[in-house]
């Protein structure tokens, strides 16, 4: 009979004084000698009998079991799964919590303690694990790869945000259109000395798996003796949630039914227990019972697979995808899931029987964050302004920041340092916000870039909302501040509509409450209320009234035009973006070269010069 246990302190001390007791009564010439770690793990070394160190809740499954657990002769060892996911590139401490060096130095207290009890570790991602931070982003995932190269994981399941970067950039992270565009993946793919899991991802042609190299259904990797194998998969709503000029051509096999076959394949090779990393994910607000999902979405994607899957089969879950945290129990199986952007990492630790490679009991771990130091009294990640705090500790030891793992990503970082000092060639008289009511200035030059070379009559951009990430500050630019305003690889779309449908656009936007989320150029947009309600109209910058009926080439973002606010009037899916469409970011950088000098704030923001007025009181009509 399989045992869950969710280690949170509270716990930890009620069952180390219930071990304890039951220590002394059931054998009174033993000593129990007591350590607590940083995790408040309690750990026990009853020396009259032989036994080693071992985890309150274990050593309660054990007795319950009939089990012991020696270094090197009981009958069970210990297999702790870390298990990460969402990294999203940001591998660096953030107002005092991550950074990849000082998770390193969980890892490694973890692997001493478990080399101490003749267990092992298993170091495992689950996904999303590039796109999102700047340094990742410019090496399209390379520094992230050469850390966890370095940190030694076993695999890494595929996450839709690992299509996102398209093809493999050229120098100056500029995309070559005419490239794969699943190179920047397949390249990490190839870099990783770890395999990348994606048993459900489909080439749609032929149907079959896809054929990348280093690109796996599973694998089976050795583990303190046992055979381990381990399945990867993504979400199956994977290709909706990234690029789709990145994903044409792949589909998605069903989840359990993938998930089953490849378990049991691993089976039939050897493996004698199996583990998933899966990018698809829940969410709970309680860790205290793994078996109570009360606090859970009851909706959980990772919840659905788990009890379509035969009890046995797999035995636990690295999740991911939904940002959230798990540590709980479905159907048997023990799952984990630490929230996004390398703030924490899960833990389940397995125990199993030596021979047989039965699982005994599994212990889900609540969420740990990832501190460098902490508060004594919080045991809350301290944070630089805190003043000197103690160093965190974990299984007993404090937790070093492992430079090795620093050194190993340290080339990759310093080629994109390199590439965000790169001057543009124009300065700035004032800082460009990407917010504003009603008009962005920065939204508006991103529009003004796009018009001129898109060759357009009118161009759209999204601000703040779903676009513009950052401010472009004042002074001489370079490519690193403009990369962070739009850190994306969204691509530039035309379309033909008329004067009268892009209107209606527009006010469909307002409506909405996205006051002042686009910019625009190459028309002044009117704004009123009246008897049949929000009324746009649309003028030259002359001033010059655009009639309704007459037909304007728009371009703008891929993501804004085949989106929700322009669906009533340009029905989703018709709009397809072609191969060599340019990518919006690299469209304004050419803008910025070409002109040099200076730039003047009013160019994108004058006050006799509105792209965007309200006439009277539109308020009325707004709340409609």
């Amino acid at each position: 009979m399989r045992r869950f246990t969710v280690l949170t302190p509270l716990r930890t001390l009620m069952a180390t004084v219930a071990l304890t007791l039951l220590a002394s009564a059931l054998v009174p010439a033993l000593v129990p000698t007591l350590v607590v770690s940083g995790f408040s793990r309690t750990l026990y070394a009853m020396a009259a009998s032989g036994f080693s160190r071992t985890s309150a809740s274990h050593a309660v499954t054990s007795v319950a079991s009939g089990f012991s657990r020696t270094s090197g002769t009981s009958s069970t060892l210990t297999l702790s799964i870390v298990g990460t996911s969402d990294l999203h590139g940001y591998f660096m401490e953030r107002n005092g919590r991550g950074g990849i060096g000082v998770f390193a130095g969980y890892v490694n207290n973890l692997r001493a303690a478990r080399k101490a009890d003749g267990g092992a570790v298993l170091l495992l991602d689950a996904g999303d694990t590039f796109q999102g931070g700047v340094e990742s982003d410019l090496s399209e995932g390379a520094v992230v790869v050469d850390a966890y190269n370095a940190l030694g994981y076993a695999a890494l399941a595929v996450g839709n945000h690992e299509f996102d970067f398209g093809s493999a950039d050229r120098p100056g992270a500029r995309q070559d259109p005419h490239a794969d565009m699943r190179g920047a993946l397949k390249a990490r793919a190839a870099q990783a000395r770890f395999p990348f899991l994606a048993a459900n991802l489909l080439d749609e042609e032929t149907g079959q798996r896809v054929n990348w190299k280093n690109v796996h259904a599973s694998t089976i990797v050795e583990a303190a003796g046992l055979k381990v194998g381990i399945v990867g998969v993504m979400t199956y709503g994977a290709l909706r949630a990234t690029l789709p000029l990145n994903v044409r051509g792949l589909a998605m096999a069903p989840l359990a039914a993938t998930v089953a076959a490849e378990a049991r394949r691993l089976r039939d090779a050897g493996a004698q227990l199996v583990i998933l990393s899966a990018h698809a994910g829940g969410g709970c607000d309680r860790f205290d019972d793994p078996t109570n999902l009360s606090s859970c979405d009851p909706n959980a994607e990772i919840f659905d697979l788990a009890r379509e899957l035969p009890a046995g089969l797999v035995h636990a879950i690295v999740a991911g995808h939904t940002h959230a945290g798990l540590a709980h129990e479905v159907n048997g199986i023990a799952i984990v899931q630490s929230y996004w952007g390398g703030r924490a990492f899960g833990r389940i630790d397995l125990t199993v029987d030596r021979v047989s490679g039965a699982v005994m009991a599994a212990t889900p771990f609540a969420p740990r964050d990832i501190c460098a130091r902490q508060d004594p009294l919080t045991q809350a990640c301290a944070i630089p302004e805190s003043g000197p705090m103690p160093r965190a500790e974990y299984e007993g030891r404090p937790v070093m920041e492992d430079v090795a793992v620093l050194r190993a990503l340290a080339p990759a970082l310093a080629r994109v340092r390199h590439l965000q000092a790169t001057p543009l060639g124009v300065v700035l008289d004032t800082t460009l916000a990407r917010t504003g009511d009603p008009e962005s200035p920065l939204g508006n030059l991103y529009a003004d870039a796009l018009r001129d070379e898109g060759d357009a009559d009118i161009a759209l951009n999204n601000n703040s909302i779903g676009g513009l990430r950052a401010d472009l500050p004042g002074g001489p630019v370079t490519f690193g501040q403009l990369y962070d305003t739009f850190p994306f690889d969204n691509r530039l779309v035309r379309v033909s509509l008329p004067a009268s449908v892009l209107e209606q656009g527009i006010a469909n936007a307002l409506r909405r409450g996205r006051r002042g989320a686009f910019g625009i150029s190459g028309a002044r947009v009117r704004v009123s209320c009246g008897d049949a309600g929000l009324q746009v109209q649309l003028f030259r910058p002359s001033g010059e009234p655009i009639g309704s009926s007459e037909s304007l080439v728009v371009v703008g973002m891929d993501s804004l035009l085949s989106g929700q606010l322009f669906a009533p009037v340009i029905p989703p899916g018709s709009l397809r973006v072609a191969p060599d469409a340019p990518i919006v970011r690299e469209v304004v950088e050419d803008w910025l070269r070409e002109r040099g000098g200076h730039l003047r704030g009013e160019q994108f923001l004058a006050e006799n010069g509105r792209r965007l007025e309200f006439d009277g009181q539109t308020a009325p009509c707004l709340a409609q």
